[in-house]
Formats: structure tokens, C-alpha cells, sequence
């Protein structure tokens, strides 16, 4: 009775060491970057800087998006 109660246990520890360790990975979250002044003396103000795309179809949205506000809309470059 013991052992199975032992061998109960750990499966289920096993189990939840597994899962605390696939969401820790899988989760990033934006970073606050404080104001600073560089070298030359010019201030840069705080922001957050949002977290990379883990996303396989990052980077082509990203151009797309850039094609798209570059060749319309109030962004577009006037000749």
C-alpha cells in the first residue's frame, strides 16, 4: 500500500514539473526600460519594449505590414 501510495505520488510530480516548466518557456512578457541619458546627453524617455514573436509567420507579417503602411495610407512617402 505504501509503495503505490509512493509511486502515486511521484507521477504526479513528475507530471507537474513538466507543465511548470513548458508554460514558464512558452510565456514572455513586456519590459519596462527605464529613462535614461547616454553619452552624448541626450535623454531618452521610458518605455516598454513589448516581447519577440515567437510566431513562425512573424517576420513575413511584419514586411507585409510594412509594405502595406509605406504604399498607403496617411503614411505613405509623397514623391
Amino acid at each position: 500500500m505504501k509503495l503505490r501510495c509512493f509511486v502515486i505520488s511521484c507521477i504526479f510530480a513528475l507530471l507537474s514539473a513538466c507543465r511548470n516548466n513548458n508554460d514558464s518557456g512558452s510565456v514572455k512578457k513586456p519590459v519596462y526600460v527605464s529613462p535614461s541619458i547616454d553619452y552624448k546627453g541626450n535623454f531618452h524617455k521610458g518605455h516598454v519594449r513589448m516581447p519577440v514573436s515567437t510566431d513562425k509567420n512573424a517576420i513575413s507579417n511584419q514586411n507585409r505590414s510594412r509594405y502595406y503602411y509605406q504604399t498607403r495610407g496617411k503614411y505613405r512617402r509623397k514623391n
